[in-house]
C-alpha cells in the first residue's frame, strides 16, 4: 500500500506590528523546525508568487510542506507549529483542495477541538 503524499501551504502572519524582516525571519525559523520532522520537503513559495516589500525585495512568508499523510506526521507537524507559535503570530495551513486551519499563539479548548478535527480529516488510519 502506498502512502498518500500531500502538500500544505503555511502562511505566517506576525500581526500589523511586524516588519518585513521580522516576518521573513519568523518564516525561516519555522522552516528550520519543520525540516527536523519526517517530512519530504519544506520549501519557500516560489518568488514569482511572493509579494514585494517596500524596496522591491520578495517577502517570504509562505512555506510549502510536502509530507505523507500516514504515520502521525500530520499530527507531529501541527504540534510543532503549535509549540513554535508566539502570542502575536498566527499560521494558516491550507491544503490544495482549499481546506484551511487557522492557528494562533493563544490556544483554547475550542481551538484544540478544531485542530483535532482537522488532523483527523487529514490522516489515514
Amino acid at each position: 500500500m502506498t502512502e498518500e503524499k500531500i502538500q500544505l501551504k503555511l502562511n505566517i502572519d506576525a500581526g500589523t506590528e511586524a516588519d518585513n524582516e521580522e516576518l521573513e525571519q519568523l518564516t525561516r525559523q519555522l522552516r528550520k523546525r519543520l525540516l527536523e520532522l519526517d517530512v519530504e520537503s519544506v520549501d519557500f513559495l516560489s518568488e514569482e508568487k511572493v509579494s514585494k516589500g517596500a524596496k522591491g525585495e520578495p517577502i517570504t512568508t509562505t512555506l510549502i510542506v510536502t509530507l505523507f499523510a500516514a504515520g502521525g506526521v500530520v499530527t507531529t507537524l501541527i504540534k510543532t507549529i503549535e509549540t513554535w507559535l508566539t502570542r502575536d503570530t498566527s499560521v494558516t495551513i491550507e491544503e490544495k483542495n482549499g481546506d484551511k486551519l487557522q492557528m494562533t499563539g493563544i490556544s483554547s479548548k475550542e481551538q484544540r477541538r478544531i485542530i483535532d478535527a482537522w488532523i483527523s480529516s487529514h490522516t489515514k488510519p
